[in-house]
């Protein structure tokens, strides 16, 4: 059968070399586009793969190298609707997510390229951060929509050659066109994207292939932007704290090392994590010695071989370790002197947990010696290096004691040198003090090592003979008189012998306590005197009736008359801030007005016979009426302090009395100021501290006068709740000449301070020493240089809150 005349027309022949262009042009045509088709779709299958592939390694490298398996897991599922499958694996090459691959399935084989009988492209990228790598991706791409695209091209060509040449000519023609046109919209997004700029319009969506293909490039465009910004502002602060930590870490480093402190670090696991160069210096190890990483009795025994007794001290550490609590302080002496002091700490984290040791080393021996040195220069003279009289009150009431309860006896010796204000007097203090540093040398060459030598202050000595009776002390009496008298002294160029005045009172024979005992001594040294001086004497009551002893006993009826006529005044001397200069508080300063005379006297010449006589009761509430009586008038004056005797703590009704004072009168209760004697309180510690907290509770400020004198007793300073420490003068005056002054002053000051309270100092008598206390931190002074004692002082007149010196 023949289609086609034997002699076709010329119609026909162009009809059908027409139709045969048409078709060859159509076939072309679908072929074109088909191959057009694949090609694009391949192009944009291996841009998109190899555009994927980074943005799959910036949104698992970070989650993976932290082992966020969470966010690993949730990044895979979010991906996993562009892939056939996913999977990852870290680098031992443990799966560690998946998608769309059953468990236990093989992977398939890697593929080259795409190719036409395979529905499914297989590849694998390496997942990596800064260089390292920390796992693989495999992941698997459908390609089967490669062969629909052509086999769909292929239809729409030949429907459309079918309908009309032309008409498919042209709606190839613009199929191609429409076709070209996404997906070079979608190839150049593709390569922005590439770029890293997220900000570009996609293209279009549509209802096709490739408006599916944009649609959903458009949300994986989003998805990489918005996970790349979270990486990103994730990183930002990961850095930002990693600064901060490093940071803090140099700081903390800089401290540890810069501290004299030793410190040690000890983990959970009992081995040591930090130790800083101060611990190697406080055990000699040499710098480059490490102990990080050895257990705490390792790293402890490297410093044994400095320890006086490493055995000790490992015991302790063993009992710290087993305790995991903190422990008391322990203090550890090294071979070469040096007392190191030891601290452990518990350390917890917040729910409470043990996680390590801290262990703190001090080297405490400055302090040590520095708490030595101010004991020292307390108990002891500064002139002749002799025990003083604070060590003298509390030795002789020891001996007593040992005496009453053993029932043995003993001997006290009472001596001064005669005429020795006149050498004072005639060849100045230097040359009086280098008498009495060698009338010290040649008394202590007398006596044996059982008995005790004592400077009471000025010319006056004492001894103390424990065990000994009278034959004993009068030998030893003999022998100190005679010492001293042929001893030839020195002064300008004159050779002189000194005599000196000798008294002794016996135990029990004379007296049986303490006061007592000083009193015959000190009278038997009279009678001395008396007998011709040059001389000793045993006590006799009988002789008890010197004019000195009558003068004496003529006290009692001269203060019970001051109290019954109003003899008694009060001098005021005010207390300014050592800085400031400002007028903090004035101190009441008895004074006592001679009847016949109307002369004043010191306290120093009645007040000790007052306290004997129990009459400084009385005195005592007279100054209280009085100095709450001027607070009382005018609310604007300045607070009050007033003196109280260390006989008053026996009368447990006198802070009653105090109390009840200030509130009859409606006064401020902090206005007054209550000072009593370090010595008085120390000697009666409970009953000081139940009159001073009865005082502070109702308000009322106290203050620790004379503090220094009783340095011995020093540790009882933290029981003493008071709320101000008066410096004792002798360690004021001539303070900017005198080093050991000067050393004791700062450590009072320090433990002042350290305690909670305020620093007064006495006896600021110029301009320098005002300063210098000042610089050393004390708060507030007192003395000739401020102020001098008046019966109306300007702050007790005064309207306006404040007043200052120039």
């Amino acid at each position: 059968m023949r289609f086609v005349p034997r002699h076709p027309s010329l119609w026909l022949k162009l009809t059908l070399a027409g139709l045969l262009v048409e078709a060859l042009i159509l076939g072309m045509l679908v072929y074109g586009n088909v191959r057009l088709t694949h090609d694009e779709l391949l192009s944009k299958t291996r841009l998109r793969m190899e555009s994927a592939k980074p943005l799959l390694n910036a949104a698992l490298s970070s989650p993976l190298m932290q082992r966020d398996y969470g966010a690993l897991h949730d990044v895979i599922a979010e991906a996993g609707s562009a892939y056939r499958y996913l999977a990852l694996f870290d680098t031992e090459g443990r799966r560690v997510a998946a998608v769309g691959l059953p468990e236990n399935a093989p992977l398939p084989q890697l593929d080259q390229d795409f190719a036409a009988d395979d529905p499914v492209f297989d590849a694998a990228i390496p997942i990596q951060l800064g260089g390292v790598r920390y796992g693989m991706l495999r992941f698997g791409i459908d390609t089967g929509f490669l062969a629909e695209a052509r086999d769909r091209a292929v239809r729409q060509g030949l429907y459309a050659g079918l309908a009309a040449v032309l008409l498919t000519f042209l709606t190839l023609a613009l199929i191609g066109y429409l076709l070209t046109r996404r997906l070079h919209q979608l190839t150049e997004a593709s390569r922005v994207l590439a770029a890293g700029d997220f900000d570009t319009p996609m293209p279009a969506s549509g209802t096709d292939e490739v408006g599916r293909l944009a649609e959903a490039f458009r949300e994986m465009s989003h998805q990489l932007n918005s996970r790349i910004r979270a990486l990103r502002s994730s990183e930002t602060r990961a850095q930002r704290a990693l600064d901060d930590s490093e940071a803090e870490h140099a700081r903390l480093q800089a401290l540890l090392s810069a501290m004299n402190l030793g410190i040690l670090y000890v983990g959970v696991d009992d081995r040591v994590i930090y130790h800083n160069p101060a611990f190697n210096r406080l055990w000699a190890l040499p710098a480059g010695v490490g102990v990080v990483g050895l257990s705490t009795m390792e790293a402890f025994r490297l410093g044994g071989a400095a320890m006086e007794q490493p055995e000790l001290f490992l015991a302790h550490i063993g009992g710290v370790l087993a305790s995991r609590e903190d422990s008391a302080s322990y203090e550890i002496r090294l071979r070469d002197g040096r007392i190191v002091n030891l601290s452990a700490y518990a350390v917890r984290n917040r729910e409470g947990g043990f996680i390590g040791h801290l262990w703190i080393f001090e080297d405490i021996t400055g302090e040590r010696q520095t708490a030595e040195r101010l004991i020292y220069l307390a108990e002891r003279d500064s002139l002749t290096g002799l025990f003083n009289r604070h060590r003298f009150q509390s030795e002789l009431q020891r001996m007593l004691v040992e005496n009453a309860r053993n029932d043995i006896r003993s001997a006290l010796l009472f001596l001064d040198l005669d005429e020795f204000k006149a050498i004072n007097d005639h060849f100045g203090h230097k040359a009086g003090d280098a008498l009495l540093i060698r009338v010290a040398h040649e008394v202590s060459g007398e006596i044996r090592r059982n008995e005790l030598l004592f400077r009471l202050g000025g010319d006056e000595f004492a001894v103390l003979m424990p065990g000994a009776d009278e034959a004993e002390a009068s030998a030893l009496a003999e022998r100190i008189v005679r010492a001293i008298a042929r001893v030839p002294f020195v002064f300008q160029g004159q050779t002189l012998h000194i005599s000196s005045s000798l008294g002794i009172a016996l135990y029990p024979h004379h007296a049986q306590h303490q006061d007592q005992l000083v009193a015959c001594a000190d009278a038997a040294m009279y009678q001395a005197k008396h007998a011709g001086k040059n001389a000793w004497r045993l006590y006799r009551a009988d002789l008890d009736t010197t004019p000195e002893m009558v003068t004496r006993l003529s006290w009692n009826d001269r203060l019970t008359q001051a109290l019954q006529h109003g003899l008694f005044e009060l001098h005021f001397q005010g207390v300014y801030g050592a800085r400031e200069r400002d007028l903090r508080h004035v101190e009441a300063l008895l004074r006592l007005r001679d009847a016949k005379t109307g002369e004043l006297t010191p306290p120093g010449l009645f007040i000790p016979i007052a306290e004997k006589s129990n009459l400084i009761l009385e005195i005592d509430r007279w100054v209280v009426r009085q100095a709450v009586s001027l607070l009382a008038s005018n609310a604007r004056i300045t607070p009050i302090a007033v003196n109280i005797s260390g006989r008053s703590f026996d009368d447990p009704s006198l802070p009653g009395y105090i109390v009840d004072q200030v509130q009859e009168a409606g006064v401020d209760p902090a206005r007054l100021i209550l000072e009593i004697t370090e010595t008085a309180a120390v000697s009666d510690l409970t009953d000081a501290q139940r009159f001073i907290d009865t005082l502070r509770q109702a308000g009322c400020r106290v203050c620790l006068d004379d503090f220094g004198a009783g340095f011995a007793s020093f540790a009882y300073l933290k029981h003493i709740r008071v709320d101000t420490i008066k410096l004792d003068g002798m360690f004021i005056r001539n303070l900017p000449h005198d080093h050991d002054n000067q050393v004791f002053v700062r450590g009072m000051v320090e433990v002042a301070r350290g305690l909670g309270k305020h620093t007064l100092a006495e006896c600021v008598e110029d301009a320098e020493t005002l300063q210098l206390l000042a610089a050393m931190g004390v708060d507030e002074a007192q003395g000739y240089f401020l102020d001098r004692p008046q019966p109306d002082h300007p702050g007790l007149r005064r309207n306006e809150p404040s007043e200052q010196l120039p």
